[in-house]
């Protein structure tokens, strides 16, 4: 009886090890890159490039993520996490005479996945 319950209580420690790790590897707040292509592609891509860095309506996307904006009047030096996510959110509350009519993606988790994919597009 001792030997199973050593058993049990080891193969529950090692399964709570390899998920405590599964979990560090790839935690939540990254995103999952692959929905964040299909959201980008559903919702960015009518005014946006996705794979060039030329103008469509607006900016191309490749190469965004730790880029300059290209509109005056936007609080953010760069393009990071942060100032993807705050933009993303409401575009207008960043920048109220933006051409952009897109009204933001109220989902956070549909920002973070679209987050984990412009990083993608070096």
């Amino acid at each position: 009886m001792n030997g199973q319950w050593l058993m049990m209580l080891l193969v529950s420690l090692m399964t709570f090890q390899f998920l405590s790790f599964k979990a560090l590897a790839n935690p939540v707040h990254q995103g999952d890159p692959e929905r964040g292509k299909t959201l980008a592609e559903v919702r960015c891509a009518v005014c946006h490039h996705l794979e060039h860095g030329v103008v469509k309506v607006g900016p191309g996307l490749k190469g965004i993520f730790n880029r300059p904006p290209s509109i005056s009047g936007v609080p953010f030096e760069r393009w990071d996490s942060h100032a993807l996510d705050r933009w993303l959110l409401h575009p207008r509350k960043i920048k109220p005479n933006t051409r952009m009519i897109y009204p933001g993606l109220a989902s956070e988790r549909d920002r973070r996945d679209v987050i984990a994919y412009l990083r993608t597009l070096q």
